[in-house]
């Protein structure tokens, strides 16, 4: 544990324990139950370790994409579901061997990776087939805020996929999908279900997160 936190900056770590407070508190404000507590503060530390580009944050990955595949299946977002399972799950598994095989030994950070014009062009014909085949599955299965659900659901496939292949631009996507994750768990919380309310702040957090790791990756990474 000492050794994961040795080489933090002071800003880093001000991040980390205001995600923290801020999410503690809420959860004990708004009676939340110890799985959204929990999947908040592992997305909290898993989107820190990425911004540092640390190779651990591959594991921890795992571990988040699993607690928010529950968290998506009680509250019936059926697509962040699918996508968790049989897309970002495989990713992070893909991304702990990408990541050891490409680090840096004296500082355990990943070696940054540049996407050649020839797969940017396919990504992006990937992700707008998948955003029209995934919103009539979606609709088929009766998906909670069925628009703003598809679009969370290819922001993250194209952050997580950038991520797992080292490039530096899938914070700017995990910027907009913190964005839209906002608005996603947002309508349940202004309908009422406060409960929630952590993981509205926990996506917050991450914003600020990503919008750091978008400066480190360009600077250090």
């Amino acid at each position: 544990m000492k050794k994961l936190f040795k080489d933090w900056k002071r800003f880093e770590i001000f991040l980390l324990l205001l995600g923290i407070t801020l999410i503690v508190f809420s959860s004990i404000a708004c009676k939340s139950d110890f799985l959204t507590i929990l999947a908040s503060l592992v997305g909290i530390l898993c989107s820190l370790l990425q911004a540092k580009g640390k190779v651990i944050s591959q594991f921890v990955g795992i571990i988040e994409v699993t607690l928010y595949s529950i968290l998506s299946y009680i509250n019936h977002y059926y697509g962040e579901i699918m996508i968790d399972v049989f897309i970002v799950f495989p990713m992070y598994v893909y991304g702990v061997i990408s990541w050891i095989t490409h680090k840096n030994q004296e500082t355990d950070t990943v070696i940054s990776n540049q996407i050649s014009k020839k797969e940017w062009t396919i990504l992006v014909f990937v992700s707008m087939l998948g955003f029209g085949i995934l919103y009539f599955v979606l609709k088929y299965f009766h998906t909670s805020q069925l628009m703003v659900s598809s679009f969370s659901m290819i922001t993250s496939l194209v952050a997580t996929y950038l991520i797992v292949r080292r490039n530096k631009y899938s914070f700017a996507f995990f910027i907009g999908n913190d964005i839209i994750l906002i608005i996603l768990w947002g309508i349940p919380v202004l309908q009422g279900d406060f409960s929630l309310l952590p993981i509205i702040i926990e996506n917050i957090v991450l914003l600020m997160n990503d919008a750091y790791g978008l400066k480190n990756w360009n600077e250090n990474i």
